[in-house]
C-alpha cells in the first residue's frame, strides 16, 4: 500500500472530529439557560481607579457575554465571578447559601477610593470588568 493510500484511509470515514473548545470560562450550555464566566481560583485585587461610579448589571441568558455592567461613563464591562456563585432560577444570580445576589437591572454604587459590595460579596473592579468574590482576598 502506498504512503498516499495509507494517509487517505486514515483520514477518510468513521473518524470522529476534534472537540471544539469552549469560550475560556464559560462551559457550554442549553440554549438560554445562564452560565457564568470564572474568575481563576487564585483572584487578586489591583487598586487601580475607575473613572465610573454606578454600575447597572445586565443579564440575557441568549446574549454574549450573558451578564456585563452597564458603567455610567459608558463602556460595557465584563462580569466574572469566583466558584462560590451560580446560575440561580432564570436569570438570576445565587450564592453559595442559595439568596439572590443579582438579577437583570440591578445597580450598584461605585464608592471612591474602596471597593464596593454587591450583596454582601466582595467586588473587584477594574476599567474593563469585574470579578465578583464571596468575600476579600487576602
Amino acid at each position: 500500500m502506498s504512503a498516499f493510500a495509507i494517509v487517505l484511509a486514515a483520514c477518510s470515514g468513521g473518524a470522529t472530529p476534534a472537540p471544539t473548545a469552549s469560550p475560556t470560562g464559560s462551559p457550554t450550555a442549553a440554549p438560554g439557560e445562564l452560565v457564568l464566566d470564572r474568575a481563576p481560583d487564585i483572584t487578586g485585587c489591583d487598586t487601580i481607579g475607575v473613572d465610573y461610579t454606578s454600575l447597572t448589571f445586565r443579564i440575557d441568558p441568549t446574549a454574549s457575554p450573558q451578564i456585563w455592567a452597564d458603567a455610567d461613563t459608558g463602556p460595557d464591562l465584563t462580569v466574572r465571578w469566583d466558584s462560590t456563585f451560580n446560575a440561580g432560577t432564570g436569570a438570576t444570580v445565587v450564592d453559595k447559601s442559595g439568596a439572590v445576589v443579582l438579577e437583570d437591572g440591578d445597580t450598584l454604587e461605585v464608592p471612591g477610593g474602596a471597593f464596593p459590595e454587591l450583596k454582601g460579596h466582595f467586588v473587584c473592579t477594574g476599567p474593563t470588568g469585574l470579578i465578583i468574590l464571596d468575600k476579600a482576598p487576602s
